[in-house]
């Protein structure tokens, strides 16, 4: 392996732990990340030009994140002064059991993401919503994030729209029937999150005694017009990704129904309504509903935006100069066993992820530099898909300047590195996978595992 292809992960694990440790912004760390990866990958042959023109072509590739942000960036004030996401706390408050919240993020949002298939899109929903009522309740909101993109992330591996899915489907030539068939750590492992997430409603105690709960009903009554109607933005949003709308569309017709509402409420004027367009929403009642209802706007996510750029540009000089692929090679080295294969790929996965700063790419490489190796036996290519799925997939919204976990953390508004302890779904599952390693060929024949391979 090269030192071109070992500086750039050094330099951005270095740049990384510094601005963790230090508390320098974290876009310097990647900003030192893409000078010596630029350096390196110069003195094997490629041009400072050629270089800005994969950088480029990186950022391009994160475009549709980046307008996904800064959509969410102004839905969100929007949904608040139509008043949509005061009437879903409300009636949810009323409706949904507080003392069970943990355990029914979970399995809601696991549903709503199934059937959409997408986990952004239903964070931005039915997620967004079900953190209010947890605020309101008095319940910790890492513990609600953790429980809520848990469940996204289910949708994720589960649905047969979700796009991440079928780009590992199609990467390494797996069909859908042949998924089902080794679906079994992943159904383990949503049946253990369920319990956990239950074992923690049951332990942490009450949440909303009988005078929060009300107190908060008032409050939201007397300061927003609750009704029905209020909800059309989300339906609008629901309609829009249960029909495959694409999420920027989906989110610009949300956009666009909010503005509407707002505009026919009439409470607030110009100015009011163009600060929580650009600083976010900010009731300023001098009432606890202050810390239930604010957030948004586009100041927010400028530096989310910023550091997603800097990864983009990065991810492409990576890409494109073919640096991840000797390093791919030499971790799996000539592996027969495939419980130490699994293993390997799970690590392989979580390196992949941590460099390129996205969720597609990783997907891309491995499959594409794993798939002439595990072809060769039999059952190999079901165990890739199986393995990728179980690891590559979900192990983005680990990594706090991932582009999925980022606008997980922005949408919800908990940082990644506070729901990290409580992401069931995406820590447990490569682990269940790892555990249950068996290779088995299509038809179902069990191979055995040469006990004396490496």
């Amino acid at each position: 392996m090269s030192m071109a292809a070992v500086l750039p992960i050094l330099s951005l694990i270095t740049g990384i732990v510094l601005s963790l440790v230090i508390g320098f912004p974290l876009y310097l760390g990647i900003v030192f990340a893409i000078l010596v990866t630029m350096v390196s990958v110069k003195r094997v042959g490629f041009a400072w030009k050629e270089q800005f023109a994969f950088g480029w072509e990186g950022v391009k590739q994160a475009k549709p994140v980046l307008l996904i942000l800064f959509f969410v960036g102004l839905l969100i004030p929007l949904l608040m002064m139509a008043g949509t996401i005061p009437a879903i706390i409300y009636y949810g408050l009323s409706i949904v059991n507080v003392s069970y919240l943990l355990v029914l993020s979970f399995l809601l949002t696991a549903v709503v993401s199934y059937l959409l298939g997408t986990s952004i899109g239903t964070l931005s929903t039915i997620g967004l919503s079900l953190m209010g009522i947890a605020h309101a309740a008095g319940i910790s909101p890492a513990m609600v994030a953790g429980a809520l993109i848990s469940g996204a992330m289910v949708g994720e591996r589960f649905s047969p729209i979700s796009s991440s899915r079928l780009l590992v489907l199609s990467n390494v030539g797996m069909t859908e029937a042949q998924d089902i068939q080794m679906r079994r750590p992943a159904m383990i492992t949503v049946g253990i999150c369920a319990v956990l997430f239950l074992l923690f409603d049951l332990m942490r105690g009450s949440a909303g005694s009988s005078d929060t709960i009300p107190m908060y009903q008032d409050l939201l009554s007397h300061y927003f017009s609750i009704s029905w109607w209020v909800m059309l933005p989300l339906i609008t949003l629901l309609i829009s990704f249960a029909l495959r709308v694409k999420a920027v569309t989906a989110l610009l017709y949300g956009i666009i129904v909010s503005a509407i509402l707002v505009i026919m409420n009439g409470q607030q004027d110009i100015l009011t309504f163009a600060k929580s367009m650009l600083y976010g929403y900010a009731l300023q009642s001098g009432t606890p509903l202050d810390e239930l209802l604010h957030g948004g706007g586009f100041a927010s996510m400028f530096n989310v935006l910023l550091l997603i750029i800097l990864a983009g540009f990065l991810n492409g000089i990576l890409n494109k100069a073919n640096l991840l692929t000797p390093i791919v090679d030499k971790m799996m080295g000539d592996t027969k066993s495939p419980t130490i294969l699994v293993i390997k790929l799970a690590i392989l996965s979580l390196l992949v992820v941590i460099i390129s700063c996205n969720q597609t790419i990783p997907i891309l490489v491995l499959g594409s530099t794993l798939l002439g190796r595990f072809a060769k036996r039999e059952g190999g290519r079901e165990l890739l898909g199986k393995t990728m799925m179980d690891t590559t997939l979900v192990m983005p919204v680990l990594i706090p300047w991932n582009g999925l976990a980022m606008m997980m953390a922005v949408t919800l508004g908990v940082s990644t590195i506070d729901s990290l302890p409580f992401l069931f779904f995406s820590l447990l599952l490569p682990i269940v996978t790892i555990l249950s390693t068996r290779w088995k060929a299509p038809e179902g024949r069990v191979i055995a595992t040469n006990k004396n391979a490496s």
